[in-house]
């Protein structure tokens, strides 16, 4: 299963949410320093919306933030919200008709590989939390997260 740039961008606003916790932050500001389309933005945070990871907040000094701390937040929670289900292969999936199934499906060595791939991804996942990524940004690489233009990754492969 790949990250599409849904997951990326959406893991990256929420690190923004959570970085200023309790304050509402712009669409347009997270666009601005995660260097992503702001359109992009905007088509992602309804699925966030509606998993309750975020709110929106109107007025003045309106934007979106958090609805609980981010340490309580899971990349699990996250990434179901963005990309739906990690089920790595349909068989898998609960939710298909029972004649669309596969007719392998519970006799057959291979899917049994699928389930250990979804579980050890689950795992990883519902162990690690937004808090948690926020805090390793600053403290291990010390420079905000964003999404780097060209340029700017031509300057870092130059200059390291």
């Amino acid at each position: 299963m790949k990250i599409s740039t849904r997951g990326e961008y959406g893991l990256r606003a929420l690190m923004e949410m959570g970085k200023e916790q309790g304050a509402s932050i712009s669409l347009r500001d997270i666009a601005e320093r995660q260097n992503v389309s702001l359109d992009y933005l905007e088509q992602i945070v309804p699925s966030l919306k509606t998993a309750g990871l975020i709110k929106a907040k109107r007025g003045a000094h309106g934007g979106y933030q958090l609805t609980r701390p981010a340490e309580e937040i899971t990349l699990y929670d996250a990434l179901i919200a963005l990309e739906g289900s990690l089920d790595p292969k349909e068989c898998l999936a609960i939710d298909i008709p029972e004649d669309e199934r596969c007719p392998a499906s519970g006799s057959c060595a291979v899917q049994e590989v699928w389930i250990d791939m979804r579980d050890a991804m689950e795992f990883v996942l519902k162990k690690k939390t937004l808090a948690g990524l926020i805090e390793r940004q600053k403290n291990t690489f010390k420079v905000p997260i964003h999404t780097s233009t060209d340029k700017e990754i031509l300057r870092l492969v130059m200059f390291n």
